[in-house]
C-alpha cells in the first residue's frame, strides 16, 4: 500500500482595481449617514456638531456616483447627495466638506413645519404656490412667496411657522446655509392650509366626475327607452250618441 504527501498548496489570488477614499462633511447631530453606490455602501455616524467621516473606504473601479443619505434622530430622511466617483487612477482621494440636506415634516393640525439639519445654522424655507385646487386647467407655473429663514439650534433643530391666509397648496422645501455655502435642497413637500381646503381639494375632481357621469347614464337611459309614436287619426276620437237597448 501506497501513501502519497502532498508536500504544496496551491493559492490562487486577485487583485480588484481599487481607490481610497475619505468623504467628510456636515449633516444633523447623531445621525446615521449610509455611503452606497452600485459597488460600495458604508455606515457611519455623525458627532454632536454634525460632522461625519468615511475615513480611507476601499471603492472599487467604475462604482459610478456615491450617494449620502442622513437618517436625524426623529427617524426623518433627508434628500441624497450624490457625487461622482473619485479619479480612476488616484491612489487617494480626500473630497469634503459635503453638507447633506435638512430633514423637513409638516404639522398640517398647528401648520408649522420642522426638521433637523447642521446645528446654529441658517435655514432658509422656500414656499411655491400653486393654481387653485378649483381650477380645471392646471398650470405648470407656480410664484413663490418671500422665503422665510430662521436658525437652527445647539441640537440642530429648527421649526418655522407656515401662511394660512390663502386658501391654495403650496410646494415647500428647505436648505442649510453653513461655512458660507448652500447645502442642496430637502424633500419637496405639498402644504395644504387647512384641512377643509385639503378637502375640496378630493372631494371636488370627484363631484365633477359624478355629474358626468349621471347626465351620460341619464342621456343614455333616454336613447334606449322605447320610443311611443302618437298617430293623430289612430288617437281622434268620434262621439256618438248611444241609446238604450229596448227589447
Amino acid at each position: 500500500m501506497k501513501t502519497y504527501q502532498v508536500k504544496e498548496s496551491v493559492k490562487v489570488s486577485a487583485n480588484i482595481p481599487a481607490s481610497t477614499v475619505t468623504i467628510f462633511g456636515y449633516t444633523s447631530p447623531n445621525s446615521r449617514v449610509e455611503l452606497s453606490s452600485s459597488k460600495a455602501f458604508a455606515v457611519t455616524y455623525s458627532l454632536s456638531d454634525g460632522y461625519f467621516v468615511f475615513d480611507r473606504l476601499i471603492i472599487p473601479r467604475h462604482s459610478q456616483d456615491l450617494c449620502l443619505t442622513s437618517l436625524d434622530e426623529s427617524g426623518r430622511l433627508n434628500n441624497p447627495t450624490c457625487i461622482s466617483e473619485p479619479p480612476l487612477y488616484n491612489n487617494f482621494t480626500s473630497i469634503g466638506p459635503i453638507l447633506l440636506s435638512p430633514t423637513i415634516t409638516l404639522d398640517l393640525q398647528n401648520q408649522y413645519s420642522s426638521g433637523q439639519s447642521i446645528p446654529s445654522s441658517t435655514i432658509k424655507l422656500y414656499l411655491y404656490q400653486e393654481d387653485s385646487p378649483f381650477s380645471l386647467i392646471k398650470k405648470v407655473e407656480a410664484f413663490s412667496i418671500p422665503i422665510i429663514e430662521t436658525q437652527t439650534d445647539a441640537e440642530g433643530n429648527y421649526s418655522v411657522n407656515l401662511p394660512s391666509t390663502v386658501a391654495t397648496n403650496y410646494r415647500i422645501f428647505s436648505t442649510a446655509i453653513h461655512l458660507d455655502a448652500n447645502s442642496p435642497k430637502s424633500n419637496t413637500l405639498l402644504y395644504h392650509p387647512s384641512y377643509f381646503i385639503s378637502l375640496l381639494y378630493l372631494l371636488f375632481p370627484l363631484l365633477i366626475i359624478a355629474i358626468s357621469l349621471f347626465f351620460i347614464f341619464k342621456k343614455a337611459r333616454r336613447r334606449f327607452l322605447p320610443a311611443v309614436i302618437y298617430n293623430k287619426l289612430v288617437a281622434t276620437y268620434y262621439h256618438k250618441s248611444i241609446t238604450p237597448y229596448e227589447p
